[in-house]
C-alpha cells in the first residue's frame, strides 16, 4: 500500500499537470489567422496541423491523469490493472498516471 503523504503529493502534481494541459489544450484550440498571401497561409496552415497533433496528444494524456484522480478518490491509485500488485514508486514519480507495473506494461 502506497504512504498517504506520498499519494497526497502526485494528487498536487496531477491535479497541477491536469491544469497546466486544460491550458495548453485551450490555447491550442485558438483559430489560426489568416495570412496576407499564400506563403503565409501554408505556414500558418502548417502551425495549425502542428497544433492539432499536440492537442490531440494533451487531450490523451489529460484523460489518464483524470482517471489517476479518480483512482486516489476510490483508494485504487498505484495498484496494477493486470495483477493488483503496487506499481514501483519510480514508476509513479516518472509517470502519475500510470496503471500497470513495469512488468505489465511492457505486455500491453
Amino acid at each position: 500500500m502506497l504512504d498517504e503523504k506520498f499519494v497526497k503529493k502526485q494528487k498536487k502534481i496531477i491535479e497541477g499537470d491536469i491544469e497546466r494541459l486544460e491550458k495548453e489544450i485551450a490555447s491550442n484550440r485558438k483559430h489560426v489567422e489568416i495570412g496576407s498571401n499564400n506563403e503565409d497561409n501554408a505556414l500558418e496552415f502548417e502551425a495549425f496541423e502542428e497544433k492539432l497533433a499536440l492537442t490531440k496528444n494533451d487531450e490523451k494524456e489529460l484523460k489518464e491523469l483524470k482517471k489517476a484522480l479518480e483512482r486516489i478518490e476510490e483508494g485504487k491509485y498505484g495498484i496494477c490493472r493486470k495483477c493488483s500488485e503496487p506499481i514501483e514508486l519510480g514508476r509513479l514519480k516518472a509517470y502519475p498516471a500510470a496503471t500497470y507495473c513495469a512488468t505489465h506494461a511492457k505486455n500491453t
